[in-house]
């Protein structure tokens, strides 16, 4: 089986096949990062059923990721908040905070110590052609023939395009804006998710009074924001943010990308598949595209035997994911929409709506625990086919 892409989604997956008995080459087109320092690392934020399912299969080492006890949500300007603990859903954290160059870096140490899997880096991997048995691809200098083809090559895949699959597109008139902070207060694990006029702001904790911000703004604020200064822009983020932290003391290395969902009109062609981003990309406003990828994975691999045709696999894989792909989908999609503030005369209507019901949910556990559930990923069955 040929894996392109060498990242946390495509790595777990070349490591899930080869321990269920298949051969893997796994191409990857850059050389591994170093590890980022202090306030530089960028960090992706795992559920809880994340780590389950990783731990579950000897892939999560126990000193990685800071630990998310509880979640706190609340609209800039209005009254009302919602809290989400992991003592509500009876569970050690309701997610992770990882660094991806520290898990991209433990994972290839994983993939180098398996004899099943070629990893083959850097390079580049072109499709020559694909029936419905077989793909025939070209990996640097190499022809390579394989019965599979699991294409983790990103938002703007070559391979997807090489496969002929098209994609939808919507644009949200948004760019991720994407730092570490220095706080004065520790976080005390709890992240923090602010809807403001003109997009949420996530601060997810992370070690030693620093949390890491992604912000989603209109094109109008990122400009704003774009040309600060550091102390300028830690200005602006505090008078976005609030006082919760203290005063926000220091920013690392900031990022800037738009953001649109990108959607497959296929996920499987043939004997070939999508995960992570090249099937997907969805808004960041939930944290839910790489643990919706991981699920992917790890479905794709609890269908895939020795024993059994790659097709009857993937056919069996479209029909258990398409739900849960269709739900993260309209859910992520509802909350980047709603919580920005839309044109007036609808701005007054939206704003008085908003705040009753959070403070609904809040007050209500029952449905306030389910909407934690679903976003810990705990609603789902717990065996990895389920994922």
């Amino acid at each position: 089986m040929v894996i392109v892409g060498a990242g946390i989604a495509g790595s777990v997956q070349a490591l899930l096949l080869a321990r269920a008995g298949f051969n893997v080459t796994l191409v990857e087109a850059q050389e591994p990062a170093s590890v980022d320092e202090g306030l530089n690392v960028r960090s992706v934020a795992l559920s809880c059923r994340s780590r389950q399912l990783l731990d579950n299969h000897g892939l999560w080492p126990t000193d990685l990721g800071c630990p998310i006890n509880e979640v706190h949500t609340t609209i800039r300007g209005q009254f009302g908040s919602v809290r989400l603990t992991a003592r509500d859903l009876d569970v050690s954290a309701l997610g992770y905070v990882v660094a991806n160059t520290e898990f991209e870096r433990y994972l290839l140490k994983l993939v180098e110590a398996e004899r099943a899997i070629e990893l083959i880096c850097p390079a580049t991997a072109r499709l020559i052609c694909t029936t419905a048995n077989s793909v025939q691809m070209q990996i640097g200098s190499e022809t390579v023939e394989a019965s599979l083809l699991i294409a983790a090559d990103g938002s703007h895949s070559p391979i997807r395009e090489s496969l002929g699959i098209e994609v939808s597109k919507k644009a949200y008139d948004q760019f991720a804006i994407v730092a570490n902070l220095g706080c004065q207060r520790d976080h005390r694990n709890i992240a923090f998710e602010r809807f403001t006029e003109c997009g949420p702001l996530a601060l997810l904790p992370l070690a030693e009074k620093r949390v890491a911000m992604v912000y989603s703004a209109t094109t109008e604020a990122t400009k704003k924001l774009r040309g600060l200064s550091d102390d300028q822009f830690l200005r602006a983020v505090q008078e976005l943010f609030g006082g919760k932290l203290g005063r926000l003391k220091s920013v690392g290395r900031r990022a800037v990308f738009p953001l649109e969902l990108i959607v497959s009109r296929s996920q499987v062609t043939g004997c070939s598949v999508l995960i992570g981003n090249a099937a997907r990309t969805i808004h960041p406003v939930a944290g839910q595209g790489l643990n919706l990828a991981l699920r992917d994975v790890f479905e794709l691999s609890s269908q895939l035997t020795p024993e059994r045709s790659v097709a009857a696999a993937l056919e069996e894989f479209s029909i258990r994911r398409r739900a849960d792909q269709q739900q993260v989908i309209r859910q992520t999609n509802r909350l980047a929409e709603t919580f920005v503030r839309k044109p007036w005369p609808l701005e007054i209507p939206l704003s008085l709506a908003k705040s009753p019901s959070m403070l609904l949910l809040d007050n209500i556990a029952p449905m306030r625990n389910r909407f934690g559930a679903s976003a810990a990923g705990l609603r789902l069955p717990a065996n990895p086919s389920g994922a």
